[in-house]
């Protein structure tokens, strides 16, 4: 096996020995009632904070992530969006994410995953393409930031009648996002799926 390799390798076995050391209940964090932001500090070796959060739509020409919050409405065009931001890593950090959706019924709806490896921090070509993909790399503070999108248009609900009802997915109600270091429970928020209103305008965010 090549030197690299192995170093990375062990960087990995250190992380989960960090966290199985611990628990989940050590590390991992669940939002409280009314609470937008959900974060925790990450174990000693490497360290760090990681937080999560939801939001609506991404401003067109600032830039700026409006809506952050927990309750969102069923509407035409519309998305949650959540949002995991892992910051105070060493460089090159090898890193094992996932942004998990969980419905009301508590099955699982939608899982992104990114396993991040030390080429990807130093090179401009790999940093390009997982920005493409929503996952943004900042080798010099030593941070990532991965985007998961899920739609909630009206149209899903309509796709969902034709299936038999125990294996229809999207639906109103309380809705799970957990976030997974090295398949770790990290993190932990929830959100209100409403229903469309009555005339509720077309949005395109």
């Amino acid at each position: 096996m090549r030197q690299p390799m192995r170093a990375w390798l062990a960087v990995v076995v250190l992380w989960i020995a960090a966290f199985a050391v611990g628990g989940c209940s050590e590390y991992g964090a669940r939002a409280a009632a009314g609470a937008d932001t959900v974060a925790v500090t990450l174990p000693t070796n490497p360290g760090g904070t990681a937080r999560l959060f939801l939001y609506r739509v991404t401003a067109s020409k600032t830039g700026e992530r409006l809506g952050v919050g927990r309750s969102f409405r069923v509407g035409e065009g519309r998305q949650v969006r959540a949002v995991l931001q892992v910051e105070g890593l060493k460089p090159a950090s090898p890193l094992h994410l996932h942004l998990m959706w969980i419905n009301p019924d508590g099955k699982k709806a939608y899982t992104k995953e990114v396993q991040l490896r030390p080429e990807d921090w130093t090179r401009d070509d790999r940093r390009r393409a997982l920005a493409s993909e929503m996952v943004a790399l900042d080798p010099q503070r030593g941070s990532v930031e991965l985007e998961s999108r899920y739609g909630i248009s009206p149209a899903r609900i309509e796709e969902e009648l034709h299936k038999p009802e125990d294996s229809r997915t999207f639906k109103t109600g309380t809705w799970i996002v957990r976030a997974y270091l090295f398949r770790e429970l990290l993190l932990e928020t929830s959100f209100e799926l409403l229903p469309e209103e009555a005339g509720t305008p077309a949005t395109t965010g």
